[in-house]
This record gives C-alpha cells, sequence and structure tokens, in this order.
C-alpha cells in the first residue's frame, strides 16, 4: 500500500510483476560489485568534503538501503556525491559540520515538499549545456581539493574553500611534492583507467587502493613521506553515531538561529540533490530501457537525507558511477541497491582497522579518476562546434560553478537561456508556430509531427515518446516540417530517443528538415544517429 497516489516505490513493482530466482542472483552480483565500487569512493569523498572517511560510508550504506526501498528508479544507487565536495567542504569550514548536518536535514524536508508537488517534472528545464557546464565545474573543485595529497603535500589548516585559493597553496608549497606520493597517485589513475579499458565490471579504484596500500605497507615508507589516512584521522569508528546536535544548539532559540543560518545552503542541498538524483535516473532509464517515477525519487531523496543528517552523514544523492556500474552489471531491481549497502557496511565491520593504512594518494588518484570522467569533456567540442547561446551557456555554466557557487550557476543559465530563447523568438515573429508534439502511430510505423520552437522547456517530450515505442514497431519518423528551430537541449533529447529506438531495433528518420531546422540538425550531429 502507498502513502500517497503519487508514491510509487520502484521495488515494489518489481515484486509486484514478478521476482525469482534468477533476479535475486543478478542482483547479488550487481550489488557485490557496486558495494566494492562505492568503498573507496565514499572514503574518498568523504576526506574531499572534509570530515572523516567513515561518514562517507555511513552515508553510503544510509543512502542505499533508503532510497533502494523508497526510490522511483530501479537501479539507482545512492550515497554521497562528487558534486556536493564543493558545496560540502565550504560549509563545514563556514558552519562547522553541525552546520552541515542540519542544512541536509532541511534540504531532506524540501525534498519531500518537492516530491509531494510534483515538481520532479520541472527538473527537465536546466538547459543541457548548463548541465555539462556545472559538470565540469564540478570537476575542476574536487581535482583542485585532491592535488595536494597526490603531490604529497601537506593540507591547508585551516581548509581553503575557493578554488583560487586552494590552487594558489599548492604553487606555494611546490617544494614540499614527493615524488611516492605522485607514483601512487599516478599509479593508482593509471590501474582504473586500465582496467576501465578492459571491462567496466573490474572494480578498477578498490584495486588500485588495495595495491597501493600494500606497496606503501610493505615497503615501510614512512607516513611522513606518503601519508595514510591514519596520518590524518587518529581513528576510524565502525559504529554508527547519532548526531549530536545538543552540543552547538542547545535551546530553541539556537536552533531557530542556525536554521536560518543555513538556509541558503539547504536549499542549494536540497536542489543539487533533485538535479543529480534526476539526472542519474535517466541516465539509468537510457541503459535499462525502465522509467523512473521522478516524483517517488524525489521524497526518496528526502528521506535518505534527514537519516543522513541524523547518524552524522552527508547529503545523499543518485551516484552516476554506481548506478550506471549497477545497470551495466545486470541488476534487475532495487535489491541490488540494499545489497550494496549491506557489502559496505560488512566492510566498515570487518576492515575498519585497516581503512587508516590507505594512503591519500591513492584515495586522490580514486577522485581524479572520478573528476576524468565526470568532466564530460568528449562533448565541449561538440558544443563548441554548435556555437551560439549553447557555447556561451557551456562557458558561464562552468566558470560561475568554479568561481562563485554552483547554485548561481544553475539559476543564471536557466535565466540566460530564456533570454536567448526569447530573442530568438522575437526575431521572427511572422514564422511562429503552436509548440505541439504530434504523436501518431500507424501500422508498424510511430510518427513524430514537431511543430514550433524545439528549446530546453520542452526536452521532455521526446522522452515522454519512448513508452509509444512497443513490441512490433518498425519506424520512427520525426517530422519536422513545421519546426522552426532546434537548441542543444532538444537535440540531446532528439539523440538520446534514436538510440533508444536503434536499441529496440527500430529504424529513426527525418522528414520536412528545412532552413534552420535543417541547420541546427547538422551542427548538432543529429544526423550520426538520424537517417533523412
Amino acid at each position: 500500500m502507498t502513502l500517497a497516489p503519487w508514491f510509487k516505490p520502484a521495488i515494489t513493482c518489481s515484486l509486484k510483476a514478478g521476482y525469482g530466482r534468477s533476479d535475486f542472483f543478478a542482483d547479488l552480483a550487481a550489488g557485490l560489485l557496486v558495494g566494492v565500487v562505492a568503498l573507496p569512493l565514499s572514503m574518498g569523498l568523504a576526506i574531499a568534503s572534509g570530515v572523516s572517511p567513515e561518514q562517507g560510508l555511513y552515508t553510503a550504506i544510509i543512502g542505499g538501503v533508503i532510497v533502494s526501498l523508497l526510490g522511483g528508479s530501479r537501479v539507482q544507487v545512492a550515497g554521497p556525491a562528487g558534486a556536493f565536495v564543493g558545496i560540502c567542504a565550504a560549509a563545514v569550514i563556514t558552519h562547522g559540520y553541525l552546520g552541515l548536518a542540519l542544512a541536509t536535514l532541511m534540504a531532506g524536508v524540501m525534498l519531500l515538499a518537492f516530491g509531494a508537488l510534483r515538481l520532479g517534472k520541472y527538473i527537465g528545464y536546466i538547459p543541457y549545456p548548463v548541465v555539462i557546464g556545472f559538470t565540469t565545474g564540478i570537476a575542476l573543485i574536487i581535482a583542485s581539493t585532491q592535488i595536494d595529497s597526490a603531490l604529497g603535500i601537506t593540507d591547508p589548516t585551516p581548509a581553503i574553500p575557493d578554488f583560487i585559493g586552494r590552487v594558489a597553496y599548492v604553487f606555494r608549497h611546490a617544494s614540499q611534492i614527493h615524488l611516492g606520493s605522485i607514483a601512487v597517485a599516478v599509479g593508482t589513475l593509471a590501474i582504473i583507467v586500465g582496467l576501465r579499458k578492459f571491462s567496466l565490471k573490474i572494480p578498477g579504484a578498490l584495486i588500485a587502493v588495495l595495491l597501493g596500500t600494500l606497496i606503501v605497507t610493505l615497503v615501510g615508507v614512512p607516513e611522513s613521506s606518503i601519508p595514510t589516512i591514519g596520518t590524518k584521522f587518529k581513528e576510524i569508528s565502525a559504529q554508527f553515531r547519532l548526531t549530536d546536535w545538543s552540543s552547538a544548539l542547545p535551546d530553541r532559540s539556537a536552533w531557530l538561529h542556525k536554521a536560518w543560518d543555513v538556509l541558503p545552503l539547504a536549499f542549494g542541498i536540497g536542489l543539487l540533490v533533485g538535479i543529480e538524483s534526476l539526472l542519474c535516473a535517466v541516465v539509468a532509464d537510457g541503459m535499462t530501457g525502465d522509467r523512473h517515477d521522478s516524483d517517488t525519487e524525489l521524497a526518496a531523496q528526502g528521506v535518505a537525507n534527514i537519516a543522513s543528517a541524523c547518524f552524522m552523514g552527508l547529503p545523499v544523492t543518485g551516484v552516476i558511477a554506481r548506478t550506471s556500474t549497477n545497470a551495466r552489471a545486470g541488476a534487475k531491481s532495487p535489491i541490488s541497491g540494499l545489497i550494496h549497502a549491506a557489502t559496505v557496511l560488512a566492510i566498515l565491520l570487518i576492515l575498519a582497522p585497516l581503512v587508516k593504512l590507505i594512503p591519500l594518494a591513492s584515495l586522490a588518484g580514486v577522485l581524479l579518476s572520478v573528476c576524468w570522467y565526470m568532466a564530460e569533456l568528449p562533448l565541449w567540442p561538440r558544443l563548441f562546434r554548435a556555437g551560439g547561446s549553447d557555447m556561451v551557456l557551456l562557458v558561464l555554466a562552468c566558470l560561475i560553478t568554479v568561481f562563485v557557487d554552483l547554485i548561481w550557476a544553475v539559476g543564471l543559465g536557466v535565466i540566460v537561456a530564456f533570454i536567448f530563447l526569447l530573442i530568438r523568438k522575437s526575431s521572427h515573429p511572422e514564422k511562429e508556430e503552436p509548440e505541439t508534439i504530434d504523436v501518431v502511430e500507424a501500422d508498424a510505423e510511430v510518427r513524430l509531427a514537431l511543430s514550433g520552437h524545439l528549446h530546453f522547456g520542452r526536452a521532455a517530450e521526446p522522452r515522454a515518446v519512448e513508452a509509444r515505442l512497443k513490441a512490433g514497431t518498425l519506424h520512427l519518423t520525426l517530422d519536422f516540417n513545421h519546426a522552426l528551430f532546434v537548441d542543444c537541449s532538444y537535440a540531446q533529447a532528439l539523440r538520446e530517443l534514436a538510440l533508444h529506438a536503434r536499441k529496440q531495433g527500430v529504424t529513426v528518420r527525418a522528414v520536412g528538415l528545412h532552413g534552420r531546422s535543417a541547420a541546427d540538425f547538422g551542427r548538432f550531429g543529429l544526423r550520426e544517429v538520424i537517417g533523412i
């Protein structure tokens, strides 16, 4: 029984559809793999965020259990994410961990409200270049927090919250660079990249960290040369701890004052969790052919963040690295996410005393590999070739993310995108067409008649059509006769639709291209996946 008509956990749907022994063993294999992948990532992200490594593991366990039980995606795996490193590190410096925890708790309440108000669909209004821009910006921020550890430079005390300050610190302390730390970091990075090319199912990060730890320990390198987790954190606790609010918030007035102080931070965390988790769910849908429930997903993320804040955790969201690993490993249901959480918990309970032996340079190598794959650098040339407003939005979102704030990057990116859209529409008012998409199913063909300006605010339309490609559909035709122009976000949605159709053996073609829509079709590279 659901708590509300809109609340439809994917695990319930999976079990109702029939869940057999083969499904469980598929989930077991996927969950174990994702669990070992999550272990070094969770610790590295926690350290980069300014908290102890076990707090990252708490977050992975809590997020993995709650989002798997309550979430709206069959294969989404939740936990700490790289997108939050910058915002968490700055929050810990400014407000202390309790300030971050309170903001996370408040963000969880906001996410519950977002789900209840059915706001999940509005995430689609964020333009694609803005998403790529702030993702690249986040990768640069994470990298700036790991350069010192990778080079063997002592971490700054107190921590430096801004990108330029962190880079400047490395240059000022270049004399501390240690070749041993560089060798460990580069070796870790090389192992991860090499194993990833060989097979995506191999937990390269865990293997690299284990090898780095063994080599440093057996060779007997002093911690003064290659610092380890134990150098920075004297004790790694395997026991879950409740957040001690009373130490800094003894009464109601203190709570209210602190809540008001961290309200902008809470809103930023809530917005970022919503964006990250739903984008991750869309990626999972593209890999599995399933369709997530965005409002249920937001509510689940809300509950997970409330719980994480109460158990010394970090903000929780869907994580693309773990989710994509889960999907590629053949997961069938959210039970794989529960197994992933159980795997992390078992390793924490059994191996906590050994965690302190892990070199910080090795974890830096893991996070630098995350940055490399997260930065979406191969997409930049394509967006630059597209030129115009999409190029401006890409660069703007990246720069504002790095030098100002992620939330400002998203907000200003959407505003600037709307301004560009209004300029486009006003430049040819005599050619105005109604903004519609008409889907006609006849025999073995699905035909989409696209009309008007095809912009980021309508990018959810092609995704909704994917459900219409049923068994027996042989052809998908995109009719551009009444389309005026196509922007980058809508072009990406069409690309995803075409790739989804081709996976199902459906041929895709475009007709009626003319004028600006034909030029847009070419500059966004749609001819690669859509025939004419």
